[in-house]
């Protein structure tokens, strides 16, 4: 088969406020969903599964163990984006355009011995 640009994917991180408003977007401005659903129907587990991240994996159940950057890009949608009534994709949608921007947890590096972490500095 020939190479064919048309053919590529791009890769998408899901936590970024950006992914969430462009999921969004897709979304029927008034569909609903349910904040107080702690299963995976919340604003957060719906939009994880549209990116085909399970909802034990995903960071919104406080007993899982998915990584600093899911659980707090899953705070980040709670706090600023789902909370607010009313609980539409349309309203979410107007929050998330006003949210600050999320920014990821920085990666920590151990130092060698693993006795302390190694900050990375970002310019």
């Amino acid at each position: 088969m020939l190479y064919d640009p048309k053919r590529e994917y791009k890769t998408v991180n899901p936590c970024t406020n950006e992914s969430l408003i462009a999921w969004l977007e897709t979304m029927p401005a008034k569909g609903k969903y349910d904040y107080y659903d702690c299963k995976g129907k919340c604003l957060y587990g719906l939009y994880m599964a549209a990116h085909g991240i399970l909802w034990k994996e995903s960071g919104g159940d406080s007993n899982t163990a998915s990584g600093p950057e899911r659980a707090d890009f899953c705070k980040h949608v709670y706090s600023y984006v789902g909370v607010s009534l009313p609980w539409t994709f349309g309203a979410a949608l107007e929050r998330a355009r006003k949210a600050p921007n999320y920014i990821k947890p920085q990666a920590q590096k151990v130092s060698k011995d693993k006795s302390e972490p190694i900050v990375a500095r970002v310019p």
